[in-house]
């Protein structure tokens, strides 16, 4: 196995910083963007319902957005020893956290679908209902710690990595974004699952745009994991390609609803769907 390569966080020291500089804008403004039309259509889906659980998907892309601005910012501060750490840092840890909140916004809709349910069977005898809260309880205490556990993981591992190892350390940071890059893929494998189950249940595959472009940011995040391996500009290419399709196909997905019928319908559809 190919050690890595700790240019590969530097992408300046292989090309040209000018040139790189233009194309890493080229990259940055459209995802920001993209990112922030997604959050926007997201918030006032979560505005009309008024279900809670919907408000981690517009603030997730906004935390995203967030990670693709220190992203550009890495890129021109790159010759800081000081600001580079600590803007790499930024934009692991937002961008892990905007994932978190997204797999949040899942979990607590399974959980409000799963109450429901239980809340709903009068007819099953007064002992197994008394049996089935218990264990639910117990699921819950199990599980209460889970949202933040997911929350916090992105901003512990970095904060322990820079308090470890408080000097530039290229390799310490490939390190550390080798994790969250698993970490990442983890939690949009969670995603992509709870995305895909949702639009089964509802018998609709109209909006399964949504668990593809979760699978192209998955393929971003395999894309970056794979730099650390090979070393290869090509895959962090690849990264920056599936990213904007992914983002891209978010668009499509919001153009195709809001095109069709009614603001009142698309809303509706958003609610139950996502």
């Amino acid at each position: 196995m190919v050690g890595p390569d700790p240019h590969m966080l530097n992408l300046t020291v292989i090309l040209d910083p000018s040139i790189f500089h233009i194309i890493s804008l080229l990259i940055t403004v459209p995802s920001i963007l993209f990112s922030g039309i997604i959050s926007w259509h997201f918030f006032r889906s979560y505005r009309f319902s008024g279900f809670e659980y919907l408000l981690g998907v517009p603030v997730g892309f906004v935390f995203l957005s967030l990670s693709f601005l220190f992203e550009h910012l890495n890129i021109i501060y790159s010759t800081d020893h000081s600001l580079y750490p600590i803007l790499f840092w930024i934009q692991l840890a937002s961008q892990s956290e905007a994932l978190a909140l997204i797999a949040l916004s899942y979990r607590f809709k399974n959980s409000s679908t799963t109450n429901h349910y239980i809340h709903d069977i009068n007819f099953v005898p007064a002992a197994k209902i008394r049996d089935a809260r218990t264990l639910a309880k117990l699921k819950d205490v199990v599980s209460s710690s889970l949202p933040l556990i997911m929350i916090a993981i992105p901003f512990i591992v970095p904060i322990s990595e820079l308090l470890s190892d408080p000097d530039f350390n290229y390799y310490g940071l490939t390190d550390l974004s080798l994790f969250m890059r698993i970490y990442n893929m983890t939690i949009l494998c969670y995603i992509l699952v709870n995305s895909i189950i949702s639009l089964i249940k509802a018998a609709n595959i109209k909006l399964l745009y949504i668990p593809g472009a979760f699978a192209l940011l998955w393929l971003e995040q395999y894309s970056l994991m794979i730099t650390y391996f090979d070393n290869y500009m090509i895959s962090y290419i690849g990264s920056t390609l599936v990213r904007l399709a992914g983002l891209t196909l978010f668009i499509y997905m919001i153009y195709s609803v809001t095109s069709r019928g009614s603001r009142r319908k698309m809303q509706i559809e958003t609610r139950e769907k996502t």
